[in-house]
């Protein structure tokens, strides 16, 4: 009886989370988990953390390679040379995360994508790239948030994977 129980207020309490925290297409289809991260291609979405479990979710885990590992520096390298902005970039544009499935992004990491993602947009949907531009920035601040409402302090965040599920929502017929 007690994972009944728990089963029931699971589901009573916290319904979105007990299901998954399943992110819902317009369709009604499952476009995927607001709590793990995944890999999106094209230069219109917002690219999450590159994942040490290759967004399987299955293969969660950090590499635990350090600092001074030759494979990590490699792979920043590589990372660095995907992006199309090079001055300044983020950590956590680079870095895969502890579990290598985080979803969420800097805001600093997501302004860094801005100018790719608005172009793509305009010219998938044939829009001027300054509406589109104002459009996607009202997403980006809809979205973002800072961890425990500020109070420990924290950097701006946003979830990669429910940016791009607006994105779709905003643009896609």
């Amino acid at each position: 009886l007690y994972p009944l129980a728990v089963l029931a207020v699971g589901q009573g309490l916290f319904p979105i989370r007990a299901s998954g925290s399943l992110l819902a297409r317009p369709d009604g289809t499952v476009a995927g988990s607001r709590l793990i991260a995944q890999e999106f291609k094209g230069d219109e979405w917002f690219q999450p953390r590159p994942s040490a479990a290759g967004y399987n979710a299955a293969a969660s885990g950090g590499s635990n390679w350090g600092a001074n590992n030759p494979k990590l520096r490699e792979r920043v390298v590589e990372s660095l040379k995907a992006r199309s902005e090079t001055a300044h970039v983020p950590a956590d544009a680079v870095t895969a995360s502890g579990s290598g499935l985080d979803p969420h992004i800097t805001r600093r990491n997501a302004e860094g994508q801005l100018e790719r993602v608005v172009a793509a947009w305009a010219k998938k949907t044939g829009s001027d790239a300054l509406r589109v531009r104002g459009i996607i920035v009202v997403l980006l601040d809809d979205a973002t948030f800072v961890p425990l409402a500020g109070l420990a302090g924290g950097e701006p965040l946003v979830n990669a994977v429910e940016l791009n599920s607006q994105l779709v929502a905003k643009f896609k017929p």
